[in-house]
């Protein structure tokens, strides 16, 4: 017989996404339950990727108006004040984007106006406060081999955003997951929602253990969130799931690298790019293909693509002797035939109290402003929020029984 679990609100996943706005709703007198199909928090999306937060020139130039340039132009000041009440690291790094030619630099040249006039303008919603964001610059060849003795010097210089950063992701949805369980919110793990029903304007959601009843659904399920909407008739949105391949170098090599490096493709839609990380080694990449989302097989062609475009970016450096390991995942991407992405975050016009949440790249820049979204957009459709008195920002306790 399955055990029957009474909630206000469910949150199926515990990606980044998830555990942020899990966090964000703990701060309510609400019943909040996250459901997580694996054992642990941020098993999928969350690991596989660059572990990257954009903090200047790369979230300034999304396409305005998209919930893609809000979110992640919003979270910018959040970010260092967030690690220090959740003790996470939050390492600035910053960002050189390389210029090979006259091309590059014209290219370069309208995304830093663009970036200025989307964070100074005094009459911009997106303005960033002052203090959080230190403008960009270019760099001529001198100034970039400064910045970075090693780089190649077939490069005449670069755009450099000083205000790039980089996290360990796990570590964040942990955080944030941990917090939310201090305030107050459930998790069940090696959960998989098989069956969802609508009963007397309740939700009922059925795994193999539990029926979990409920008023409001947020799926945020990652890749698999299209899977859980059709489960409700809850699917208004499309997106194709881009397998992305990563390569990890050691700390050794990381010693030699102090920025993310990266060129613009051309001809190509492989990400062309290394960067530290948070704990001093170093990823490049990225791989991209589309293919079956159970084909997790890492291809030697998607560690070459790494390997050569570390050696164009550092010649001299001897990448092939200091590989800690691959690994592959799959990220939501919306509007590929455009190139313009977008996130899902919004109730479906058919199915009142049901929250879709798609985020793909830039996810986890854009977390920290996740979930007062959530709580935005749930507020408009009726849903009353009441702030709890002993909310307490800070304290975490572990979500694992």
């Amino acid at each position: 017989m399955l055990e029957t679990i009474n909630t206000d609100i469910s949150i199926i996943g515990a990606g980044i996404a998830g555990s942020a706005i899990a966090r964000e709703l703990s701060k309510y007198d609400l019943s909040i339950t996250v459901i997580e199909q694996k054992n642990d928090i941020g098993l999928e999306g969350t690991t596989t990727n660059h572990a990257l937060v954009c903090q200047g020139a790369d979230s300034l130039t999304f396409r305005p108006g998209t919930l893609h340039a809000e979110l992640n132009i919003k979270s910018i000041p959040l970010w260092p004040k967030l690690a220090e009440e959740l003790n996470f690291k939050f390492r600035r790094i910053g960002g050189l984007w390389l210029i090979r030619d006259n091309s590059d630099f014209k290219k370069f040249q309208k995304m830093y106006s663009r970036a200025f006039k989307s964070s100074l303008d005094p009459k911009s919603p997106l303005l960033i406060p002052e203090g959080s964001f230190i403008p960009l610059k270019f760099l001529n060849k001198k100034e970039l081999k400064n910045e970075e003795p090693e780089i190649s010097d077939e490069f005449f210089g670069a755009l450099y955003d000083p205000n790039l950063a980089t996290v360990n992701p796990p570590e964040v949805a942990k955080a944030y997951a941990e917090n939310a369980k201090a305030n107050g919110t459930e998790f069940l793990f090696n959960t998989k929602i098989n069956n969802i029903k609508r009963v007397s304007g309740k939700f009922e959601l059925y795994s193999d253990k539990y029926i979990i009843k409920t008023d409001i659904v947020i799926n945020a399920s990652g890749i698999e969130a299209d899977k859980i909407a059709e489960l409700a008739k809850a699917r208004d949105f499309s997106y194709v799931p881009f397998k992305g391949t990563i390569v990890e170098f050691d700390d050794e090599l990381g010693k030699m690298i102090n920025h993310e490096t990266l060129i613009l493709p051309r001809g190509s839609p492989h990400m062309q790019l290394i960067s530290p990380t948070y704990d001093g080694k170093l990823r490049a990449g990225i791989y991209l293909e589309m293919t079956f989302r159970s084909n997790k097989e890492i291809k030697d062609y998607a560690i070459k693509h790494a390997i050569n475009v570390s050696k164009t970016l550092y010649p001299g450096l001897p990448f092939e002797n200091h590989i800690l390991k691959s690994f592959t995942g799959f990220m939501a991407m919306t509007n590929p035939d455009t190139g313009w992405h977008d996130f899902v975050i919004g109730i479906p016009e058919f199915v009142p109290n049901w929250v879709n949440v798609i985020l793909g790249p830039a996810g986890v820049s854009a977390s920290p402003m996740l979930g007062k979204k959530v709580v935005e957009i749930l507020s408009k459709s009726g849903v009353r929020f009441e702030e709890k008195k002993n909310y307490q920002p800070s304290i975490r306790k572990g979500v694992i029984s």
